[in-house]
């Protein structure tokens, strides 16, 4: 494709709960949305990633430590798994060619459950925060923020990161309401080219959340 094309002007091919193949539980028509690997998905022209997880009790520790999981049950990854091998993947230079020539979309969900005491989306921001503060110089350059202009040849080799910190008309339990959350978690991460988008969207997926 043409460097100079505008990233919103793609369609980009994407999956819900991506990891969740990774589930090796007795129930996988509850809680795997995908059966393919990673590998797998990326060959079959998928570049737009999301994975869901609850927040920690705790706003000074690491999103990053938390579980993935799908339909509240981990499938076995942490959070900082899936944005390493995001990372390594948009990074790598493949055979014949001087740089890299790839980008990925990571989308993170807050879908919290009895593992933390009640929604908040400002706190599941400062965790969020504590993950990127631990990324390496390098990591953090290659997390990009979308703007409507940005082009595919500023994309390359770069993850933009979406977060989506509350469901649509949902209260958060941990504020005045979730628009205040949002601007907390706005204020949060402010500097970390991390995107926050407020509510999930009309789709729905087969437990009628996102």
């Amino acid at each position: 494709l043409d460097p100079k094309i505008e990233f919103k002007k793609l369609s980009i091919p994407g999956t819900g709960g991506t990891f969740s193949y990774n589930y090796t539980g007795n129930n996988a028509d509850r809680y795997k949305q995908q059966v393919i690997t990673f590998e797998e998905q990326w060959k079959a022209g998928i570049r737009a990633f999301e994975i869901v997880s609850d927040r920690p009790s705790s706003t000074t520790a690491s999103l990053g430590d938390q579980n993935v999981e799908c339909n509240k049950t981990s499938v076995g990854l942490k959070v900082k798994d899936v944005l390493t091998t995001l990372l390594a993947k948009a990074a790598s230079v493949p055979e014949g060619q001087t740089e890299p020539t790839e980008c990925a979309v990571l989308i993170l969900t807050y879908q919290p459950h009895g593992g933390s005491p009640n929604r908040n989306g400002a706190s599941y921001a400062k965790s969020l925060k504590v993950m990127y503060d631990g990324l390496s110089a390098d990591q953090k350059a290659q997390i990009i923020r979308y703007t409507p202009d940005l082009t595919l040849a500023q994309a390359k080799g770069h993850v933009m990161i979406f977060c989506r910190i509350n469901q649509n008309d949902e209260q958060d339990n941990g504020d005045t309401s979730t628009q205040t959350a949002f601007e907390q978690a706005t204020a949060t991460l402010a500097g970390t080219n991390i995107t926050l988008i407020n509510g999930c969207g009309t789709g729905k997926d087969k437990w009628g959340a996102r």
